[in-house]
């Protein structure tokens, strides 16, 4: 049975891998590295015991640097979906626009025919 310090290893390398997911667009591995990740922190935190409280402390030190650098970059990302949705959002309202200004070639006869006859 593993012991809270290799728990907490473990998860500093899930959460390593999971930042690198992040970088390149990987959002599959990145929440599975995420879960995995949580899942060790708890168990680790199960099973600590009181002769490793100055190790756990740094191992924990190190994990909130990691999520931090998590938050940073989830952070990027949503900024950049919400700057592709907003181009989106505009880019379909010109094509509403421009929809809208096309006649329609049945209307047209119609009006005419209707002049004539």
């Amino acid at each position: 049975m593993a012991n809270s310090l290799t728990l907490l290893d473990e998860a500093l390398r899930i959460g390593e891998r999971e930042l690198e997911a992040l970088k390149n667009g990987d959002m599959d591995v990145a929440d599975e590295a995420a879960v995995e990740r949580e899942r060790l922190i708890s168990e680790a935190w199960a099973i600590r015991t009181g002769d490793i409280e100055g190790d756990l402390r740094q191992k924990l030190l190190k994990m909130q640097n990691v999520q931090l650098l998590l938050t940073d970059e989830l952070k990027k990302l949503h900024a950049s979906l919400k700057s592709q949705l907003v181009a989106s959002k505009k880019k379909s309202s010109g094509y509403r626009g421009y929809q809208k200004s096309v006649t329609r070639p049945g209307t047209s006869i119609s009006n005419c025919l209707d002049r004539q006859g």
